[in-house]
């Protein structure tokens, strides 16, 4: 689904660029991601391995959440503006808010995504090699 930005509201936030962040963070769960498949295909998925690359994601999901806490800072501000600029429209306002608000998000919202998947994966691999729930479970 495509956004269409013409519409948005020409503010500038002064939100740090992220996009050498993000490519790190998106290597990284390439790398874990390589790794899981690895075990996928050997079945040798073991509960320290699967410690492992379950710490290694959250901590990749924690650095990408970090990161788009700028976007979260401006939430109230931006509601704001639309709101006022949007007056004689507040269901356009608010839909066109939100777009704006979702698009900002995006970046991170696709990093946080994958891992929340590779967290589901993972977790899914093991009950189905071991025929119980994984060792975070009992955290």
């Amino acid at each position: 689904m495509s956004i269409n930005t013409e519409q948005f509201i020409k503010v500038k936030f002064n939100l740090p660029s992220h996009i050498e962040e993000l490519k790190k963070a998106s290597e990284l769960i390439e790398n874990i991601k390589d790794r899981f498949d690895s075990h996928q295909k050997f079945k040798n998925l073991t509960d320290k391995s699967h410690t492992s690359l379950y710490e290694e994601i959250i901590r990749v999901l924690d650095y990408v959440g970090n990161l788009s806490g700028h976007v979260f800072n401006i939430e109230e501000e931006l509601e704001a503006m639309y709101v006022m600029q949007f007056k004689h429209s507040p269901a356009l306002g608010k839909k066109l808010w939100l777009d704006h608000y979702d698009y900002l998000h995006r970046p991170y919202t696709l990093l946080k995504n994958r891992c929340y998947r590779m967290l589901e994966d993972l977790d899914n691999e093991f009950k189905a090699l071991y025929k119980k729930n994984p060792p975070n479970w009992n955290i």
